[in-house]
């Protein structure tokens, strides 16, 4: 497991009516750069990390936007906090690292859409680096190795 071993860890959003709880079974923090990701945080990118075993309290409050053919995006109703994107009719896998209420030992590991990154966002050392060309190749072959 990179970064050692599983931690387990709660966040909530901004105003406390979704509180979250996860299994976080690295240390990896993947940045995406896209248009979407800029113009839903507000930001530069959105960064997310991948999560196990997700319990969500005050779901009532979690709104769900159809941002694409195969992304969901999930948001608080009520403060507008981004919590997740996730492929539709997938489980929810990558979580808003601002979020979590301890963000020690995470590291930006992976960097995606890098052609689209803001001009004035720095590049995370040591990261990969994928285009949006290289992950839209990677998303099509993954959706068709599991298309049944």
């Amino acid at each position: 497991i990179e970064g050692g071993a599983m931690s387990i860890r709660t966040g909530q959003c901004l105003c406390g009516a979704v509180k979250r709880r996860a299994t976080l079974p690295g240390s990896a923090i993947e940045s995406c750069h896209c248009v979407q990701c800029q113009r839903w945080t507000g930001g530069g990118a959105y960064h997310a990390i991948l999560a196990d075993d997700l319990q969500v309290e005050g779901k009532d409050n979690v709104r769900t936007y159809r941002a694409s053919d195969w992304g969901e995006r999930a948001n608080c109703a009520t403060c507008g906090s981004p919590l997740w994107w996730r492929l539709q009719g997938r489980p929810v896998r990558m979580i808003a690292v601002g979020l979590l209420d301890d963000q020690s030992g995470l590291t930006v590991t992976d960097e995606i859409f890098t052609d689209r990154r803001a001009p004035w966002m720095p590049v995370h050392a040591g990261a990969t680096q994928a285009t949006e060309a290289e992950k839209q190749s990677e998303l099509r072959e993954f959706l068709e190795s599991t298309h049944d």
